[in-house]
């Protein structure tokens, strides 16, 4: 049944002409050792397929193992949901008998009892890498149900760097410095359509649009309505508009709850705070929390590609600006938070005794109010910029950091 999809496969992979992420293979390397499931988890449409082929051409590049190996299959595209593994494992040994596979499984969670089917090649030392949205299951869930015999790596859509090398654009920290001028043209545009790979290849105003409004009705509607049986559609969607309209700020949910209920519409408070926690699962935003507060429900809100501040047309590139540090540092440390009592820092990260205020144009009407409230910390204090006016006065207590030196670093 699968000999001629594995060799296809096999062949395909060969074939595929790839544009390279800026993905760290070496983690990949450490945990196949450890026999354990490596599973890649995304927001929709992030290429998570093309990823799982660049690792295996990573790994084929230096001699880890050979495209023979390869065992890959897209549940997402077969009817029988009650596929035994072992007949996939018995092809495998028939096509290659002195082989030993490694199994690419996308779309997982469309095999019927997968945890106990893929836990029983695990134990057979097989390699095992997997794939699902997180619409469908959560990373928390998939720990559980595979007994914690799995480790989890999430996979964000493209960073400015990988964007630049999507358009053919070839760029370093010097092309950065030195033509400052276009770099800047194509930051905005970063800025403005983000990072998900359809939408940085389309060249397109209008198509790009139509592709953003494809990816909310079907990313998040349906996959939020299917997954938690929500039936008020009006209120979903009114309150994702309120969500994306307000990122990079903190959300007054009770705001939103009072601007329905002005309108008749009955709901509770509880399901607006379980819709917040649905948009987080699924992958459309993220948050920070206060540090300084002891409320659960004082938190910024992040959106996981900046794109989708277009649905709401805010176009405030500061707050873009924000939204792209935060998901930079975000692959970078686990605990971060904000700061705010009757003053606010942008980001606080204790392990690392820092503190980062964030400014999309540094100049001289608002240098002193993003560098006074920096004066009350005790650590490392830094202060991030895209673009500066010339001879400004900055404290020397003050690390500056330029935008080019922030993502080469």
């Amino acid at each position: 049944m699968f000999k001629k999809e594995i060799l296809q496969n096999q062949k395909k992979i060969l074939d595929l002409k790839l544009i390279k992420r800026n993905f760290e293979i070496n983690e990949i390397i450490d945990v196949l050792h450890l026999n354990k499931i490596i599973a890649l988890i995304w927001p929709r449409r992030a290429w998570k397929t093309f990823l799982s082929f660049q690792i295996v051409k990573e790994l084929i590049d230096k001699n880890l193992i050979e495209i023979e190996n390869i065992v890959y299959i897209d549940f997402s595209g077969i009817l029988n949901k009650n596929i035994d593994l072992e007949e996939l494992e018995n092809n495998y040994f028939s096509l290659f008998p002195d082989k030993k596979p490694f199994f690419i499984f996308d779309e997982i969670q469309e095999l019927n009892d997968f945890p106990t089917k893929i836990i029983s090649l695990l134990n057979k030392w097989y390699k095992i890498l997997i794939t699902w949205s997180n619409a469908h299951l959560l990373s928390k869930e998939i720990s559980t149900i595979l007994r914690w015999k799995v480790y989890t790596k999430e996979i964000f859509p493209l960073d400015f760097k990988e964007y630049l090398k999507f358009n053919n654009i070839n760029f370093s920290k010097n092309d950065l410095i030195l033509n400052k001028a276009k770099y800047k043209f194509e930051f905005n545009n970063f800025l403005k359509w983000g990072g998900f790979p359809e939408i940085v290849l389309s060249k397109n105003e209008i198509v790009k649009e139509n592709i953003l409004k494809t990816y909310l009705d079907i990313m998040i509607y349906k996959d939020l309505e299917d997954k938690y049986n929500i039936k008020n559609d009006y209120v979903l969607k009114f309150f994702i508009k309120r969500v994306l309209a307000t990122f990079s700020k903190e959300l007054n949910i009770n705001k939103i709850y009072n601007e329905l209920k002005s309108q008749n519409i009955k709901i509770s408070k509880d399901s607006l705070y379980n819709f917040y926690s649905y948009l987080d699962n699924i992958y459309l935003i993220s948050n920070l929390s206060n540090f300084w507060s002891q409320i659960k429900w004082i938190k910024k809100t992040y959106l996981i590609d900046v794109s989708f501040a277009n649905l709401v047309w805010n176009d405030d590139l500061w707050k873009r600006f924000e939204n792209f540090v935060y998901l930079e540092i975000k692959k970078k440390y686990k605990d971060i938070f904000f700061l705010r009592k009757n003053y606010e820092i942008d980001f606080y990260i204790p392990t690392k005794q820092k503190y980062i205020q964030v400014v999309y144009s540094l100049n001289y009407e608002n240098v002193e109010k993003e560098t006074k409230y920096l004066a009350k910390q005790k650590w490392e204090k830094v202060l991030l910029y895209f673009e500066k006016e010339d001879n400004l006065i900055i404290p020397d207590w003050i690390k500056l950091i330029d935008f080019s030196d922030f993502i080469f670093h």
